[in-house]
C-alpha cells in the first residue's frame, strides 16, 4: 500500500491533465449506459408497439449515443498517452537525476544494465498504471454502480441474479491475482539481469573475440533468455487462467439471464426489450467487474515495478552537501590532508592516517605499488568520497563545508584513459565549462595542441569523434581531455596517469599541453613511471594506504627505501643518471 500511495504522489506534477480526463472518465460511463436503454425504447416501443412513426427518431439517438462514444475514446486514449508520456517523462528524469546525484561506490556497486532496466521496462509500467489502469478502473466502477442500479429498477428479479458476480468473480480474481506480484517481480529481475549481460556483452565484444568466447558467450545468453521466457510463461498462463475463468462464468451467467428472463418474459413479468437491455446492462458489468479486478492483478505486477523504481530513488549518495555549506572563493589552492583515513568496505581499510600539505602551486607527485591508495587520495581531493575519519582541506576549509559545486568548479582532472562523449570535438571541449565562447575553446584546443590534428579533419572541431571518442587516437583523446581541463581553469588539477600508453611521439606533443595546463595549478600526478615525476616539487611514497616517504626524487633515492627499490626496478642503477622526464613539470 505504501509503494501504491507513493505512486499517486506522482499526479502532482500533471494535474491539469489529469482534470479532463477525470471529466471524461464521469461523461462516459452515462453514454454507455444510454445504449441499452435505447435498445429497449427500441424493441418496445417501436417494434412491438408498431411505431414506425419513432424509428427514425430512436435510430437517430441510438447513433448520436455510439458516435459521442468513439469521440470519447479518441478523447479519451489521447489524454492517457500524452499523460502516460508526461508520467514516464518525469520519472526517468528523476531516475537519470538521481543518477548524477549518487556516489562514485553506487556505480561501482551497481551494474549500469540494471539501472537501465528501470529506463526501459519499470517505467513504462508505472507510468501505465498511473495514465490507464487506475482511469479505466474509475470508470469500470462506476459503470458497475450504475449499470446495477439500472437493473434493480426494471427487473429485481433478474439484477438478483446478476448481483452474484461481483463476489464469484472477485473470489476468483483474488485467488489468481495473488500469486502475481512476486511472479511479476521475478520477471523484472529476470529481465535486468538480460539488460545487463547484454550490455556487458557489448562492452567487452574485443576480449569475447579475442579469447574466442563468442560460442560460450551466446549459449549463456540463449540461456538466460531461455529462463526469461519461463518465467514470462508461467505470468502468462496466470492471466490466462484469469480471463478464461471469467469468460466462462461470463456464458453461465448469459446462459441464466436468458433462460430465467425468458420465462420471465412468457409471464409477462418484464418485456422483450427489457430482456435484452437487462442482458446489456449485464454485458458492460461483467466487463466492468472483469476490468476491476483485472486491474488488481495488473497493480499486483506494476507495484513489483514501482518496487525497483522507488528502492532507486530512495538510495542516498555517500557523499551529500550540507544545508550550511558555502561557494569557496578567491581560491589559491592549498591542499591538506589530516590524519585521513578511508574504506570502501568496513573492515577493509585503505588509506591509513595520511597526512600531507600540498602549497599553492606546488607539483605533488602519487607514487607507490598498485592498490597502494594513490586514486583514493585523488577522489578523496574531487570529493567522490568522504574520508572514514580525519579532513581532507581546501585553503583551509574542510570540503565537507563546501558546496560540490563550487569544489568542483575548482578541480580539473585528466584521467588515463579520459572519457570522450559521443558528439563534437569542440562539444567536447566546451564540457570543462558551460557557456564558454567560441575563442576560449579555441584557444584552450590550441594550448593543448588539439589544433595540431584538427586542422587536418574535414570538419575541424566540428568532427563527430564517436562512441568514446573512437575517431580518435588514444593521444588525441587525452590532448582533447586536457583542452577540456584548460577551458575548466581550475586551481586544483589531478593527472591520472595521462601518458602511460602513449607512442613516444604523442607523449612529446601532451607534455607540452600538460606543461601549459599545470603551469600556477596545485597538481597531483597519479604515476607509475617515475620518470613522469622526476621535476615534482614533493613525491609521496605510498605503501598499503600509508605515506611511507616523503621529499624530492633526489631526496627519496639518497634514503635508499621504496622509491629507490622503485627507480632500480624501472632504470637499472639509481646513482646512474637520471632519465630525462617524460612530463617536465616545470
Amino acid at each position: 500500500m505504501r509503494i501504491f500511495l507513493r505512486c499517486l504522489t506522482n499526479y502532482r506534477t500533471v494535474w491539469r491533465v489529469c482534470v479532463p480526463i477525470v471529466l471524461v472518465t464521469l461523461v462516459s460511463p452515462a453514454i454507455v449506459l444510454a445504449i441499452p436503454l435505447v435498445e429497449r425504447q427500441l424493441i418496445d416501443g417501436v417494434v412491438l408497439a408498431q411505431r414506425l412513426d419513432l424509428l427514425l427518431p430512436v435510430m437517430a439517438l441510438y447513433s448520436a449515443l455510439w458516435l459521442a462514444m468513439t469521440g470519447v475514446h479518441i478523447v479519451n486514449g489521447t489524454l492517457r498517452t500524452y499523460l502516460g508520456e508526461r508520467l514516464g517523462q518525469r520519472l526517468r528524469q528523476d531516475i537519470f537525476t538521481h543518477c548524477d546525484t549518487l556516489s562514485l561506490a553506487f556505480s561501482h556497486r551497481e551494474h549500469g544494465g540494471r539501472t537501465m532496466a528501470l529506463f526501459a521496462n519499470d517505467v513504462p509500467a508505472v507510468a501505465g498504471l498511473l495514465s490507464g489502469t487506475l482511469f479505466s478502473t474509475l470508470g469500470s466502477l462506476i459503470v458497475l454502480v450504475l449499470a446495477a442500479a439500472l437493473m434493480f429498477d426494471m427487473s429485481w428479479q433478474l439484477a438478483l441474479v446478476v448481483a452474484l458476480v461481483p463476489p464469484l468473480v472477485g473470489g476468483l480474481g483474488a485467488l489468481v491475482t495473488r500469486p502475481l506480484r512476486p511472479a511479476a517481480r521475478r520477471v523484472q529481475e529476470k529481465a535486468a539481469e538480460l539488460s545487463e549481460r547484454i550490455q556487458e556483452n557489448l562492452a567487452g565484444i574485443r576480449e569475447i573475440v579475442a579469447f574466442g568466447r563468442e560460442g560460450s558467450e551466446g549459449r549463456r545468453f540463449w540461456a538466460a533468455q531461455g529462463e526469461l521466457l519461463r518465467l514470462r510463461m508461467r505470468l502468462a498462463y496466470m492471466d490466462t487462467g484469469l480471463q478464461t475463468g471469467q469468460t466462462v462464468f461470463s456464458l453461465a451467467i448469459t446462459l441464466v439471464i436468458l433462460g430465467y428472463g425468458g420465462y420471465l418474459v412468457t409471464q409477462g413479468l418484464v418485456t422483450l426489450g427489457t430482456l435484452f437491455a437487462i442482458r446489456s446492462l449485464f454485458n458492460y458489468m461483467f466487463t466492468s467487474v472483469s476490468q476491476v479486478f483485472g486491474a488488481v492483478g495488473t497493480i499486483q505486477k506494476t507495484l513489483a515495478a514501482a518496487d525497483r523504481v522507488y528502492a532507486f530513488l530512495d538510495q542516498r549518495p555517500a557523499v551529500q552537501e550540507y544545508p550550511e555549506a558555502r561557494t569557496p572563493t578567491s581560491v589559491r589552492g592549498e591542499i591538506a590532508f589530516e590524519q585521513v583515513s578511508f574504506s570502501y568496505q568496513p573492515g577493509r581499510p585503505v588509506l591509513h592516517d595520511v597526512s600531507f600539505t600540498a602549497r599553492p602551486g606546488e607539483v605533488v607527485a602519487l607514487v607507490g605499488p598498485s592498490g597502494a591508495g594513490k586514486s583514493t587520495v585523488a577522489s578523496l581531493i574531487a570529493r567522490f568520497y568522504d574520508p572514514g575519519s580525519g579532513r581532507v582541506l581546501l585553503d583551509g576549509a574542510d570540503l565537507r563545508d563546501l558546496t560540490l559545486a563550487g569544489l568542483r568548479s575548482q578541480i580539473g582532472m585528466v584521467f588515463q584513459d579520459s572519457f570522450l562523449f559521443a558528439t563534437t570535438i569542440r562539444e567536447n571541449i566546451a564540457f570543462g565549462r558551460e557557456g564558454a565562447a567560441e575563442s576560449e575553446i579555441i584557444r584552450a584546443a590550441r594550448a593543448a595542441n588539439v589544433w595540431e590534428f584538427v586542422e587536418d579533419l574535414p570538419e575541424g572541431l566540428d568532427t563527430v569523434v564517436g562512441q568514446r571518442g573512437v575517431q580518435l587516437s588514444e593521444g588525441q583523446r587525452q590532448r582533447v581531455a586536457i583542452a577540456r581541463a584548460l577551458l575548466r581553469d581550475p586551481r586544483v588539477l589531478i593527472l591520472d596517469e595521462p601518458t602511460s600508453a602513449l607512442d613516444a611521439r604523442s607523449e612529446h606533443l601532451l607534455q607540452t599541453a600538460l606543461n601549459a595546463l599545470i603551469a600556477g595549478r596545485t597538481t597531483f600526478v597519479i604515476a607509475h613511471r617515475l620518470a613522469t615525476v622526476a621535476r615534482a616539487d614533493q613525491i609521496l611514497v605510498f605503501d598499503r594506504g600509508r605515506i611511507v616517504e616523503q621529499g624530492t626524487q633526489a631526496q627519496l633515492l639518497e634514503r635508499r627505501g621504496l622509491y629507490h627499490e622503485l627507480y632500480e626496478l624501472q632504470f637499472g642503477h639509481a646513482d646512474e643518471a637520471a632519465p630525462r622526464p617524460a612530463l617536465a613539470l616545470a
